[in-house]
């Protein structure tokens, strides 16, 4: 199949995507606007000016970048907007279910009230669903560089009454780095007991110990990156033998420093080794990508055929936490596209 066709047969595929940050989510413009909205100088991080895209040295470069962007969101239609953007993106590229993380113990530090916090997010779901017909569920994630293992407030929330609707996950982000996950177990049993599920980050800028930690100690479900598990071969073994989703985004990897480039990605081994994996792209905005883009990437580099992104599709649709009647619906679109078509 010739590349300008490989191209659209991408941008077409039904697609599911399970690692996304809202906060991470936000292009320039959109920091531009809401620091002219809120009145910051936005040379406070970016001294000559700010950038067309984004670039970063190391993850705590781009965490700085981050957080400034994250506290121009001060309010529920700040929130409301960016969720719309998010979806009208989603839709762009074909994406008909996608579980998106948000911090909310960061915005509920900045000043927004539980109550607006939770209403901005079922707002903005319900309008991403009605305008592009695009199904959002939340990850609530502990920023774990930040949040105090013993302060429980992100579980306090979600066991609140505020908390918004279609929360299906806990998630533990933030810099792995001196930050373990052993300390957040009790937090992350807390939410377990509330109905949810456990999908941490590890294996990122920490290696295989902090994906085995997320299994031992959080009970983790799926691993946010964990292509660090290379290190470790019984771990390999491990997550191969219970299928554990590993939720695996190419470029946030190459920006942040965990691979050199595209061509240095660990994917290959990590698929080669019978793991299960989901193709993402964390933080679009921030990255300058979306899911397309990954999905080309990984065609054009690592001679991953376009039936076996189809399959990631459907793998990324079982590791979800979808309804049965979506993954029923959804599974019978993804199969259906492109059955006859060949690579070329």
């Amino acid at each position: 199949m010739a590349a300008t066709d490989s191209h659209q047969w991408i941008a077409d595929l039904p697609k599911v995507e399970l690692h996304v940050h809202l906060e991470g989510s936000l292009q320039p413009a959109t920091v531009a606007a809401l620091a002219a909205r809120h009145g910051r100088d936005t040379r406070e991080v970016w001294p000559d000016g700010l950038p067309d895209s984004f670039s970063f040295a190391d993850f705590p470069d781009f965490a700085r970048q981050f957080w400034f962007g994250l506290s121009l969101l001060r309010t529920g239609d700040d929130l409301r907007a960016v969720i719309a953007a998010l979806g009208e993106s989603l839709h762009a590229n074909n994406v008909r279910y996608a579980e998106v993380t948000s911090t909310a113990f960061s915005h509920l530090r900045g000043g927004i009230s539980a109550a607006d916090y939770g209403a901005a997010l079922d707002g903005g779901r319900r309008e991403v669903l009605d305008r592009f017909g695009v199904q959002l569920a939340w990850v609530i994630d502990i920023p774990r560089d930040i949040e105090p293992p013993d302060s429980r407030s992100t579980v306090d929330y979600l066991a609140g009454p505020h908390a918004p609707t279609d929360v299906v996950g806990i998630g533990l982000g933030g810099y792995e780095v001196g930050f373990p996950a052993g300390p957040y177990a009790g937090a992350f049993a807390a939410a377990i007991a509330l109905g949810l599920h456990s999908v941490p980050h590890a294996g990122e800028t920490e290696g295989a110990h902090s994906v085995a930690a997320a299994l031992d100690a959080l009970a983790a479900e799926r691993i946010g990156h964990g292509v660090r598990c290379l290190e470790d071969p019984e771990l390999v073994r491990r997550l191969a033998g219970t299928g554990t989703m590993l939720e695996v985004c190419p470029t946030s990897n190459i920006l942040l420093g965990v691979a050199a480039s595209i061509g240095e990605h660990p994917l290959p081994a990590l698929i080669d080794a019978g793991l299960n994996v989901s193709i993402n792209t964390d933080d679009p905005g921030s990255f300058g990508t979306d899911l397309n883009t990954e999905l080309q990437l990984v065609h054009a580099n690592h001679g991953v055929s376009l039936d076996d992104l189809r399959t990631t599709q459907l793998a990324a649709l079982d590791a979800s936490f979808a309804d049965a009647s979506t993954k029923i619906a959804l599974r019978a679109e993804i199969e259906r596209y492109g059955r006859d078509s060949r690579d070329g």
